[in-house]
C-alpha cells in the first residue's frame, strides 16, 4: 500500500489514501468520494488531467542535481506512458512536445496525467489540473 495526498479537490475530498500499487489513479479516486471529472475514461478527452508530484520516502541529504540535461531524473518511477495519453496532454497544452519526448525515453511520467490512464506506482500527491 502507498500514500496518495488529493489536495486542491474541494471540502471533504482533500485526504490521504492507502492505494494499492498498480491500481489505476481515477479508480481509487472515485472509490473514496474524489470528484475528477471525466468524459471518455480511454486518455483521449484530457477532461481528467491531474497534476502529479511523486513523494519520496526517505528526504535526500544530497545537494548535486540528480537531472542530466535531457531531463532525465533517476530518482523517479520508472513509468510508461501511453502515446495516445502523451498526444493527448501535448494537445491540450498541458506538456510540451519535448517533455512527452523525454517521458518516452526516459520512460518517466510527466507532471501532469490523465487520472484514466496513470498507474500508481508509488506515493504521490495528486492536485486538480487547471
Amino acid at each position: 500500500m502507498v500514500n496518495v495526498i488529493f489536495c486542491g479537490f474541494g471540502e471533504d475530498q482533500d485526504k490521504r489514501i492507502f492505494a494499492k500499487e498498480g491500481d489505476v489513479l481515477l479508480r481509487v479516486a472515485t472509490n473514496n468520494g474524489i470528484n475528477i471529472p471525466t468524459d471518455c475514461k480511454d486518455g483521449l478527452c484530457g477532461s481528467c488531467a491531474v497534476r502529479i508530484e511523486e513523494l519520496n520516502d526517505v528526504p535526500s541529504t544530497q545537494f548535486e542535481s540528480k537531472v542530466d540535461p535531457d531531463g532525465w531524473d533517476k530518482d523517479k518511477y520508472t513509468t510508461y506512458m501511453e502515446d495516445k495519453e502523451l498526444e493527448t496532454l501535448v494537445e491540450m497544452g498541458a506538456i510540451t512536445k519535448k517533455e512527452s519526448e523525454t517521458a518516452q525515453q526516459y520512460v518517466q511520467q510527466t507532471p501532469v496525467r490523465l487520472a484514466c490512464q496513470c498507474i500508481i506506482k508509488g506515493p504521490m500527491l495528486v492536485k486538480p489540473f487547471e
